[in-house]
């Protein structure tokens, strides 16, 4: 009498039979995942979560400017090379909206100083605060070059083209300016 081991088969072949079913299984489980991957590859939306741009990074020397927003998918920084125009062809108004007697005339002198073409500093209202740098379409770069003169500015695009009508960069002194 042969004595045989618990684990040791019968001899009705149920060692390949439950190789098959182990086999099959894994077959199953791999076919199910490729087929929730295949699902959602064809529905991007949901695997990306796209954000708006929120950031802003202009270098100046030939301006870079890059957006950054937040996905799951990678996107690539966008570079534009523009052109900055010598201040000798840039137009620039100082206004005054924090009431320092003679702050937007002493401004105004450095940059005629710096080269830039000015135009008679005159007062402004509302007061703003920060200082800001508004630029007409076109001439971006060289407001924030501006900054150099007025760190901590807000650089935006003008409100309104009444505020300094010949100007191609309106400079108003903010409460916070300090000479």
């Amino acid at each position: 009498m042969t004595m045989r081991g618990r684990h040791s088969s019968d001899g009705s072949s149920s060692f390949y039979r439950d190789l098959a079913v182990m086999i099959g299984g894994i077959v199953l489980v791999g076919a199910a995942v490729f087929f929730v991957l295949v699902l959602l590859a064809d529905n991007p939306a949901a695997l990306t979560t796209t954000t708006t741009p929120q950031q802003t990074t202009t270098t100046l020397g030939p301006t870079t400017t890059s957006e950054a927003a937040t996905s799951t998918t990678a996107r690539a920084p966008t570079t534009t090379e523009v052109a900055v125009r010598d201040p000798s062809e840039v137009r620039v108004q100082v206004l005054n909206s924090m009431g320092l007697a003679g702050a937007a005339g002493r401004l105004t002198q450095r940059l005629s100083e710096g080269g830039y073409q000015t135009l008679p500093a005159s007062d402004y209202s509302p007061e703003q605060d920060p200082s800001r740098i508004w630029y007409r379409d076109g001439f971006s770069a060289e407001a924030n070059v501006l900054l150099e003169f007025i760190p901590g500015a807000t650089v935006e695009a003008l409100p309104s083209a009444d505020v300094g009508e010949a100007a191609d960069v309106v400079i108003i002194l903010g409460t916070g300016y300090e000479e």
